[in-house]
């Protein structure tokens, strides 16, 4: 399906046709978050639908959560449907259990700890995991986006994933190999009423540098100015690793920066303020001095 038809309008038509299959009612659904994914909270159930943009990455990612069950660990679990994974044509809907949210704000030590504690499970036996890509979706973003996109900066943003490619073949990782998240960051974690700290978005999860997950709170501190000194103190203090003390970390912020900015651009046209923001990005891209002033969406 193509990005222009990835709409909530369509995502909800999807939601419907997959709700039958799975044997939930999806009247009255609440549509709670559009961007890279659709997500809807069922009215009749106490269930998140999620309507994705790839079929392979909804069935690893419900894969991903009965691993990750198996081994106790604090994360979205599948809901009990008649079938938790639906493909509809070019999309895919996979059903979760909804959390209720506390109000309590999890904390920079969380995040290190959890991630500690994620990386340190073995990698599973009985489901292979994908190797790592560190910018998988740019090339087909910038495809889908097509026309809307002026053709200088769909270049810079292509020749940008070449570059940065070649940079990130070279690096030297302190931290080894495993299965890590690939897109950790409080905004992936869930307090629940019984104050556990949950991950959702299990759907980047693949075998690769640890590095990769334990950078972005460090985009977010050095880079983009949303962290503070104290906050970034006690994260790496309960991870055990400074990424901004590691060589590698420029480029992997560089390529954060390039998958964000990317991320973004799936949204052109929906409003002034995001189509501002895609090109103070783009613009911001090609200084590598200029302060990151984005906006958070």
């Amino acid at each position: 399906m193509e990005n222009a038809t990835f709409t909530p309008q369509t995502t909800r038509q999807v939601l419907e046709t997959a709700s039958e299959a799975a044997g939930v009612d999806p009247r009255g659904a609440e549509l709670v978050r559009m961007g890279e994914n659709a997500m809807f909270r069922l009215a009749a159930a106490p269930i998140i639908a999620r309507v994705g943009r790839s079929v392979p990455a909804g069935h690893k990612e419900t894969r991903i959560a009965s691993w990750l069950a198996s081994h106790q660990f604090p994360a979205v679990r599948l809901a009990p449907v008649d079938r938790e994974f639906v493909p509809v044509g070019d999309l895919v809907v996979t059903f979760w259990e909804f959390i209720e949210e506390s109000e309590q704000p999890i904390s920079s030590g969380e995040l290190g700890d959890v991630l500690r504690r994620l990386h340190s499970i073995p990698e599973p036996s009985d489901l292979s995991l994908p190797f790592f890509e560190p910018m998988p979706k740019v090339e087909s973003r910038l495809q889908n986006i097509g026309s809307s996109l002026p053709e200088d900066d769909r270049a810079f943003l292509s020749n940008r994933k070449k570059e940065l490619g070649e940079q990130f073949a070279d690096l030297t990782f302190e931290l080894g190999f495993g299965p890590v998240h690939g897109d950790y960051h409080k905004g992936n974690l869930m307090r629940d009423q019984d104050s556990t700290v949950r991950v959702i978005d299990l759907e980047d999860f693949c075998w690769g540098p640890r590095e990769w997950d334990v950078c972005v709170e460090a985009v977010r501190y050095q880079a983009m100015g949303w962290v503070s000194d104290q906050d970034y103190a006690a994260y790496t203090n309960t991870y055990g690793f400074d990424p901004l003390q590691w060589t590698g970390y420029p480029v992997i912020r560089a390529i954060r920066e390039l998958n964000m900015t990317t991320w973004l651009t799936q949204q052109l046209g929906q409003s002034h303020a995001v189509d501002d923001e895609i090109y103070r990005r783009i613009a911001d891209l090609q200084n590598g001095a200029l302060p990151r002033r984005w906006t958070t969406f």
